[in-house]
Order: C-alpha cells, then structure tokens, then sequence
C-alpha cells in the first residue's frame, strides 16, 4: 500500500492534474486501510487514467488487483454522459451515497440522522450489558464519563452529529445516571444543567451533546 501510495503521488504532480475539490487543501489521493482503499480525484477523463495508471502499475508489480465484483466508483455532481465514460474507463459499476468504509457511511454532505445507527447502538450495547449491575450514583457518573461521552466525544472528533443525535446521547446518559427504567425513575436532586457544569462549579464535568 506504501507503493501504491507513492505512485498516486507521483501522478498528483504531474502537470494538470487536479484533486478532488474536498482533497485539495489536504493533497489527499487515497485512503487505505486493510483490504479497504479509496481513491480521490477529480471527475475529468484525463485525471482519471493517470489514477488508473498508477494502479496497472502496482498490480504488474505486486500481482495485486482489484475485484472489480467489490469495488464501485461514486460520482459528484457531474453530467450523467461524463459518470458513463468514467465508468468505462475504469471498468467499474457507479456507486450509491452513502458508501461505506470501516463501518462507516460516508457521504459528499454532513451526516444524517439515519447515518449514526452505528453510535446508538454502540451506546445500547454498553447500557444493555450494565442493566442488570447494582450500580451506585458514583460508579453510573464514571461509566457516563468514560464511556457513554467517550464513544459520542470520538466520534463527533470525525464528523458533526446531527443535533437530533446528541438529544438521544444526552436522554440515554441521564436516564442511566437517574436510574430510570421505562416511565419509572429514581428521585435525583441535581438538574442534568448542573451535573453538565464544570467539577470547579459543583458539576460532574459532563459534557452536553447538543451545545
């Protein structure tokens, strides 16, 4: 993957080639990650062959090729005409948004709601297998903290979460750190406002999704 890496930038700095307009500043040809590898460039005949190129030659090299059963090229906003003469030079089918790539949609715009399945669950999981622990006060603040904030902290560190999502991050955490089960909860005497303050001012360090 270091070769491949390095043969795609070799073909970046030849003379007219363009990155894609989200790479540019970052001077990003591909990503790549196991078995898993996605290629940037602008959606013109000519960048495209070079990125082509670049990859005949690490597969005469390595005997490595792509399986072309797996592998889709997605377009931005280009003429329906431009996607079909890509897609023939490439030999590959057109791929729909959201693609994903270690689990993850990823898509041309913000996320969705639809999108962060992966975080809730993730967060269920978490709450399901704690359910059934005689917990204190103090021990459910530590888990929130550590974890429950730390799976919304990561990954609101890679994309901007709908603030729909941060609502239901921060329901899932108070109802954990009250108690509460169904309708049902136990009596608490600080407001979630005053468990979100700074430890200085008398909270618990929380951080509040949706500010």
């Amino acid at each position: 993957m270091d070769y491949l890496t390095r043969l795609l930038i070799q073909r970046s700095k030849k003379k007219g080639f363009r990155f894609h307009p989200l790479c540019k500043s970052l001077g990003l040809v591909n990503l790549c990650f196991a078995d898993d590898l996605i290629i940037f460039c602008k959606g013109n005949n000519k960048f495209v062959q070079l990125v082509k190129e670049a990859f005949l030659l690490f597969s005469d090299a390595t005997g490595l090729v792509a399986n072309k059963a797996k592998s889709t090229v997605s377009f931005g906003d280009i003429s329906t005409t431009c996607k079909q003469r890509l897609a023939n030079i490439l030999q590959m089918e057109e791929g729909s948004f959201p693609l994903k790539y270690l689990g993850v949609n990823l898509r041309p715009t913000k996320w969705r709601a639809a999108d962060c399945g992966i975080i809730i669950d993730k967060i269920h999981k978490h709450l399901h297998t704690w359910a059934s622990r005689n917990l204190s006060f103090v021990e459910r603040a530590q888990l929130i903290h550590s974890v429950l904030l730390g799976v919304m902290n990561y990954w609101m560190s890679l994309f901007v979460l709908p603030q729909k999502i941060t609502v239901i991050i921060d329901k899932c955490c108070r109802d954990f750190l009250w108690g509460s089960n169904g309708n049902r909860s136990k009596m608490h005497i600080p407001s979630w406002e005053k468990v979100c303050l700074s430890k200085n001012s008398g909270g618990l360090g929380f951080r509040e999704g949706k500010k």
